[in-house]
This record gives C-alpha cells, structure tokens and sequence, in this order.
C-alpha cells in the first residue's frame, strides 16, 4: 500500500483496516483485550532501516457493523505530528499491538509505504 503525506503536514491521518490472516487465534485473544491493548507505530527510512518514528502511540477504532451478526473490524490509525514529516522520503510502516497475553504485527494485506513528498 502506498501512503503520501506532504513534507511538514500533519494530515492526512494514517489509517488502515486491521485484517484477520486466520492462520492461528490471535484475532479472538485480541478482541477478548482490546480494552488494555496498547497500539504502537513505527517508521523506518526504507534507504538506510533508520527509525524515524519508533513505537509511537497509534490507536484503534471499531469500524461500525453494517449487520448486526457480523464479525467485529477495526482501523489502526496514526495522527502525524509535524515533526514527523519534517524530512522527504520513503518509508516503511508497521503497526504492532500489544495486549497482556501476546504483542502481534497488525496484519495488512501489503508492505505500508509512507512517502513524504
């Protein structure tokens, strides 16, 4: 997926729509927590692997159900600061979770590049 903010912008907010891969139950265990989980993002320079962000807070929202029996969805988000975009680049970005039982990489369909231009 490619993302493209502009150089020193605080806008548009990074979000994306957390996917269950099914490969294990990591998806319930997280459902059952998402009250504690703490959301983190980073952002490495994808030319050097220098961190630019390193776990900054992100957070989630429960994405509103279409039917009632559906299975529940979230976005992963990110508000940039500034300081942030301050330097033009490619980037790659990465969400991680962290609950009491486990700490997972938000699955995405796709590697995150964040291109500040």
């Amino acid at each position: 997926m490619e993302f493209f903010i502009r150089q020193d912008s605080d806008l548009p907010i990074l979000k994306m729509a957390a996917v269950r891969d099914g490969r294990d139950n990591s998806w319930q265990i997280f459902d059952e927590e998402l009250e504690n989980a703490t959301i983190r993002f980073s952002m490495i320079e994808e030319s050097t692997g220098i961190p630019k962000i390193l776990m900054g807070n992100a957070y989630i929202v429960e994405k509103t159900a279409v039917e009632v029996d559906s299975v529940k969805e979230y976005y992963i988000y990110y508000k940039w600061d500034s300081r942030d975009t301050k330097r033009a680049g490619r980037f790659i970005g990465e969400f991680v979770i962290i609950n009491s039982m486990c700490e997972l990489i938000a699955s995405i369909r796709e590697i995150l590049y964040i291109n500040i231009i």
